[in-house]
C-alpha cells in the first residue's frame, strides 16, 4: 500500500501496517506511532483500537493541538468507507466544537469517495452513504441524543459538556455485523475537578481504556543544529525531541505557545499532567501519602463523625484515633433514608465499639414527621453524641493541619474503601470568583462536613465559636 493504484480507498486494512498507510496515502496523515513519555501512548493507538475494535469504549486525553479532532474526523471517514451500514454521529462540547470535526471529515470524503454518497444534507450537517451508513453532527442537547441509535458516537473536548447530556449519551449506541457499538470520549483535561478529570479517575473501575499522549508525541523531530542550551522547550522535553520525536506540531510553534502561556496551562493543556488544584480547599491532600489500608495497632478509640441529610446525603465517617494519628476507616453516605435506617447501617458494620459520636449541631432540630432530633434518637440508641457550633474555616483548618501540618507531620489517614470521601478530599474547592467559604455543590461538602465535625468537636478551643 504505497499509493492509491495500488488499492481501492474502501478496501479494508488489514493489519496495523496497512492502516497507516492509508492514513498517509490518502489523507496525508503521519500519525506518530510511538510514544516519547512513560506512560503515554503513541497517538496511533487511538485510531487503531478505533478501526481495529479490541476494546469498545475509548478515552482519550490529548493536548490542545495534538491532533485529536483530526484524528476524529479520520476514524469517522474510516468508518463510513470500511464498515457498511455503520452509523456516526459527532457530540462536541460545542455545536463549534462539533463543525470542527465536520470541516475535516466532510471535505475529505466529497474527495475520495464522492461515488458512496447517496446524499450530502448541507443544512443538516448530514451525509449518508450507498451502503445505508450515515454520519451527522450532534447539537449539545438532551433532545439530540435521546432515542438516537448509531454505532459510534465520538465525544470532542468532554470538558465542555453538560453532565446530564454526556449521561443520556451513554445509551445510544448499538453493534451490528462488522461494527462493534462504542462512544470515544476525547478532550483535554485542564479542570481539576471537571468532568473529564472524573472520567478518568473512574476509568480503571469501568475498565475502560484511556489512550493519552502530549506534546511531545506529536512533536516534529528537532534538527541536530538547534542549540539545546538555550532551547524553552529543554526543561519538558531534555532532549528526545532530536531521537524519538516524530511528530508534525513545529518545534518554533510549541516555543511560541509556551511563551504565550502561564506554567498551569502548559502543564495541564500541553504536557497533559494533571492540573495543580487551583481553589482546592485540601491542596495538600495527596492519595499516595494519606489514602493507607493499614490497620492501627494499639489503643485507640473509635468515633463517628456525621453530617445529618434526608434529601441530601446523610453521611457517617468512621474514625480510629490513638491521639496522635486519625484513620478514617470507612464511610456511609446515602440519600433518603431516616435516621433509624442509618443508625442500622451504622451498628451493621461491626467495626468495634463506638465510643463517641460527633454530629451536625442542626440535628438538635425536631423532625416536622416525627416530632424527635435526629441526635435525640442516636441517643435514646445508647450513643454518646457531642454537637458543637463552630465556624466553617475553623473547622477546614483543623483538617487541613492534620494533612500536614507546617512542620510537616502528616496524621490524618483514609483507607481505600472510602471513595466518596477521597474523591471528596480532592474535588471540594472554592468558587472560580474565590471567596472564604468552599462551593457546596451537594456532592462532596457532606463528607467533608463529617470529616469537619469530628475534629471542631474534639477541638476544645472551638467550643465558643458560631456556626456560619
Amino acid at each position: 500500500m504505497s499509493s492509491k493504484d495500488d488499492f481501492r480507498i474502501d478496501t479494508p486494512c488489514v493489519s496495523h501496517h496497512q492502516l497507516h498507510q492509508w492514513l498517509e496515502t490518502f489523507l496525508g496523515l503521519r500519525i506518530p506511532s510511538v510514544r516519547v513519555c512513560p506512560n503515554h501512548s503513541a497517538p496511533f493507538e487511538y485510531l487503531k483500537k478505533a478501526y481495529f475494535e479490541p476494546s469498545a469504549d475509548q478515552i482519550v486525553w490529548a493536548p490542545r493541538g495534538g491532533g485529536k479532532t483530526r484524528m476524529a474526523a479520520a476514524a469517522t471517514l474510516l468508518d463510513l468507507l470500511h464498515k457498511p451500514g455503520a452509523s456516526v454521529r459527532i457530540l462536541g462540547g460545542s455545536l463549534e466544537q462539533s463543525l470542527r470535526t465536520w470541516e475535516h471529515l466532510l471535505p475529505d470524503i466529497e474527495r475520495l469517495a464522492p461515488h458512496l454518497l447517496i446524499e450530502k444534507k448541507s443544512r443538516s450537517r448530514r451525509i449518508d452513504m450507498i451502503h445505508s451508513g450515515s454520519a451527522a453532527v450532534l447539537t449539545q442537547s438532551q433532545k439530540a441524543v435521546r432515542g438516537l441509535r448509531v454505532q459510534k458516537l465520538r465525544c470532542d473536548e468532554v470538558e465542555l459538556f453538560d453532565r446530564d447530556v454526556l449521561e443520556a449519551a451513554q445509551l445510544v449506541t448499538r453493534s451490528i455485523e462488522g461494527a462493534r457499538g462504542s462512544i470515544d470520549l476525547i478532550s483535554t483535561l485542564h479542570e481539576p475537578f471537571g468532568l473529564m478529570s472524573e472520567i478518568v479517575d473512574s476509568a480503571s473501575a469501568k475498565k475502560l481504556h484511556i489512550v493519552r499522549w502530549c506534546l511531545l508525541e506529536v512533536l516534529e523531530r528537532c534538527e541536530l543544529e538547534r542549540d539545546c542550551d538555550t532551547c524553552p522547550l529543554w526543561d519538558d522535553c531534555g532532549g528526545v525531541a532530536k531521537t524519538k520525536c516524530s511528530g508534525f506540531v513545529k518545534i518554533d510553534d510549541a516555543i511560541a505557545m509556551k511563551h504565550r502561556v502561564s506554567r498551569l496551562t502548559w502543564d495541564s493543556e500541553i504536557l497533559c499532567k494533571r492540573p495543580l488544584q487551583r481553589g482546592a480547599v485540601f491542596p495538600t491532600f495527596d492519595p499516595k501519602l494519606h489514602v493507607c489500608g493499614e490497620v492501627m495497632m494499639g489503643p485507640s478509640t473509635l468515633c463517628l463523625g456525621i453530617d445529618f441529610g434526608y434529601h441530601n446525603p446523610f453521611a457517617c465517617l468512621w474514625i480510629r484515633s490513638d491521639g496522635r494519628s486519625f484513620h478514617v476507616i470507612d464511610e456511609h453516605v446515602q440519600s433518603e433514608m431516616l435516621i433509624e435506617a442509618h443508625v442500622q447501617a451504622i451498628r451493621s458494620r461491626r467495626h468495634g465499639a463506638i465510643d463517641q459520636i460527633y454530629c451536625d449541631p442542626a440535628g438538635n432540630s425536631r423532625s416536622d414527621q416525627t416530632g424527635k432530633s435526629s441526635v435525640a434518637v442516636l441517643k435514646s440508641e445508647g450513643f454518646r453524641v457531642c454537637t458543637r457550633g463552630s465556624r466553617i474555616v475553623d473547622g477546614l483548618e483543623l483538617i487541613r493541619a492534620n494533612l500536614q501540618s507546617a512542620a510537616g507531620d502528616v496524621r490524618l489517614f483514609i483507607h481505600p474503601r472510602c471513595r466518596i470521601l477521597i474523591r471528596a478530599m480532592q474535588a471540594y474547592h472554592y468558587p472560580p470568583g474565590g471567596g472564604e467559604l468552599p462551593l457546596k455543590d451537594g456532592v462532596h461538602d457532606h463528607p467533608i462536613d463529617a470529616l469537619r465535625y469530628y475534629f471542631i468537636c474534639r477541638d476544645v478551643q472551638a467550643a465558643t465559636t458560631r456556626v456560619y
